[in-house]
């Protein structure tokens, strides 16, 4: 396996590429990357929090993400393939992976414990092979990569406008970066690898294997309005951040600009895939390469839309998707802020995940809600640069053919909100199960009504709390659900009181799946590090994944993710994983339960999946309620 680690400035199509084995630096450490601005001076405004103890103080403390154990691997993937097989199928899989766990699995599994001797200590064992997955992903990010996350609307409305939105969300930020960058963000019990690649880093398309780059000399941002580029200066020589009315008046210029929407935006080729796009870039770069440059290069995108979304469902869109012109999708983070003052961020996936920018969000939002603005008197006028475009007729034929690449993307998929008022936490706890644990029921239950099949099932569950920890799988379908799922049918005998059983017995085994992926026990990350070995030796592909009931697993029909936070408003939106599956952002609240619910079109089964989310909802309400609702229920 090679890495490519670049912390170096892209100029023209020059890329420096270091490339080893996989004791590679990653990402060495937040000390390290900045160790070259040394001590700046700093007042009080560049702050949001002063810590005494350095944020990176916990991070040598963490444990080495575990490797399990290969007989427990093997009975947790049976256990997970169960609900999912005939008994027929169920049979040949077990014998399928006994000899996997008798053979060249526990050879595997020993040479990925020696191997993990020869890492460097800050990485895991499936580190390698799950950057290589993100990175060598030959897909585009749009949907398939890309969330979005809202931040909750301003409480003084008549702040919420987007010029507002923008000068002190903006503000926010690069006090988070200054904070995090001099080591004074509060230290937390979370692998802080991550962390460098947040701000000033880009993803770089290339052939078989993007790179995420970092220039951690760059102290602008580049802002995108009606898909017009500007390279706006937010920090000054000496690392301060620029005077808030200086930021301000710059970007209420650039929301003046009164020229017509610039609709053959280059940012239209982030949305293709990797290799297309790869293709490409050298002959934008040709006659743009100080413009990539700068966008690469940026502390992060900040997009200024004309969009007026008011709507769950529509803003979720906009954000997830947009209108293609006013996006850069392989920067690290965008701040998207729309007409009417809603505000986002939509993150590239490869470099981290959720924990990282919820990190971020949190705290930037904490000091949003202080309104303080930064008030040096050093003379810094946010210098700001129009960037135009040079557009040839061999990259106007490409662009072409992205724009309609992307609308045929844009058209292709559908997102809406799922919302129900009939419980929330409150009234899951009082019944004695866990409130995630429901929530999974609901989509399980949910599925089977419409499909009257089970189906693979993804649920993220951080690992972050484990040195380059990301995730591990939670495989929410069990033969509990299932279970449950056939008894809350109307024709079925199951009386009240077997349902309440049936109810809680998925909870039992739910919080112990939760329990197993958090502790870095779950089976998924195990065998994808096992199966990444056997193809880096060039071997012949693994039985238990050549195996057909793989294909039903690996199908993943429900991708669900959660994330909650009072900075946020509504919920994680992103793409379904499977042409004719749905993802779901949910979030169960203390009263409430609601989603954003995704799918590829066409699909002739959504609508009834979304309803059959609220009949399971209300069904299963009544059964924690004591009430039969069976007699009333027409599935």
């Amino acid at each position: 396996l090679q890495h490519y680690f670049i912390q170096s400035n892209l100029r023209g199509s020059m890329l420096r590429q270091l490339s080893h084995r996989a004791t590679c630096r990653w990402i060495p450490s937040i000390q390290q990357q900045y160790a070259n601005f040394g001590n700046t001076p700093s007042g009080e405004s560049n702050y949001l929090s002063h810590s005494q103890t350095p944020t990176t103080a916990l991070q040598e403390s963490l444990p080495r993400l575990p490797i399990p154990e290969l007989s427990d691997t093997c009975s947790r993937y049976l256990t997970a393939q169960s609900p999912l097989l005939s008994d027929e199928e169920l049979k040949r899989t077990t014998s399928i992976v006994q000899d996997f766990q008798n053979g060249i699995g526990r050879d595997l599994h020993a040479q990925l414990l020696a191997r993990e001797d020869t890492l460097d200590p800050q990485f895991s064992y499936v580190h390698d092979a799950w950057t290589e997955m993100y990175q060598c992903d030959r897909g585009s990010v749009l949907l398939n990569q890309n969330p979005i996350l809202c931040y909750v609307d301003d409480p003084d409305l008549s702040l919420n406008n987007q010029l507002d939105r923008a000068t002190n969300l903006v503000t926010s930020t690069l006090r988070y970066f200054r904070t995090l960058r001099d080591e004074k963000l509060e230290p937390i019990n979370t692998c802080m690898l991550q962390f460098p690649f947040l701000f000033q880093s880009a993803r770089i398309p290339q052939k078989d294997r993007d790179l995420n780059v970092r220039f951690p000399d760059s102290r602008h941002l580049v802002v995108l309005h009606k898909g017009h580029i500007y390279k706006l200066q937010v920090l000054d020589e000496g690392w301060n951040i620029v005077n808030t009315s200086a930021l301000k008046s710059r970007i209420a210029e650039i929301l003046a600009d009164t020229r017509p929407p610039n609709k053959d935006s280059f940012g239209y080729f982030t949305t293709l895939d990797r290799v297309t796009w790869s293709g490409i870039r050298p002959k934008v770069e040709a006659t743009n390469s100080e413009m990539l440059q700068t966008i690469d290069s940026a502390l992060f995108v900040l997009c200024l839309d004309d969009s007026t979304a008011e709507t769950p469902e529509d803003v979720l869109k906009n954000g997830l998707v947009g209108d293609g012109y006013n996006r850069w999708f392989d920067k690290s983070f965008s701040l998207i802020i729309t007409g009417n003052g809603k505000a986002g961020i939509n993150w590239e996936h490869s470099w981290g995940d959720g924990v990282t920018i919820m990190n971020m969000i949190n705290a930037v939002q904490a000091n949003y809600l202080l309104r303080t603005p930064v008030l040096h008197d050093n003379g810094e006028k946010a210098d700001l640069t129009r960037i135009d475009q040079d557009i040839d007729d061999n990259v106007m034929h490409h662009l072409t053919a992205a724009k309609q690449s992307f609308e045929a993307a844009k058209s292709g998929y559908e997102l809406v909100e799922f919302h129900s008022d009939a419980f929330g936490k409150e009234a899951v706890k009082k019944f004695g199960a866990s409130p995630d644990a429901v929530s999974q029921l609901i989509f399980q239950m949910a599925y089977w009504r419409t499909h009257r099949t089970c189906v693979g099932t993804y649920e993220s569950c951080s690992t972050a709390a484990f040195r380059s920890g990301r995730t591990e799988t939670i495989r929410s379908c069990t033969s509990e659900t299932k279970n449950c799922s056939v008894a809350f049918d109307h024709t079925h005998p199951a009386t009240p009181s077997d349902l309440v059983t049936l109810l809680k017995e998925c909870s039992v085994k739910h919080v112990t799946l939760c329990r197993e992926a958090a502790q870095g026990q779950g089976f998924d990350r195990h065998l994808f590090a096992m199966r990444a070995l056997n193809r880096w030796a060039g071997k012949e592909e693994l039985g238990v994944f050549s195996d057909p009931s793989w294909g039903k697993m690996a199908t993943i029909g429900l991708s669900t993710s959660t994330v909650g936070s009072p900075a946020l408003q509504y919920y994680l939106g992103f793409g379904a994983v499977s042409p004719k599956g749905y993802g779901i952002g949910y979030l169960m609240r203390n009263s409430s339960i609601g989603a954003a619910v995704s799918c590829y079109l066409p699909n002739d089964h959504f609508s009834h999946f979304v309803q059959h989310l609220h009949s399971a909802t209300e069904d299963i309400f009544a059964v924690m309620s004591g009430k039969n609702f069976k007699p009333s229920r027409k599935l």
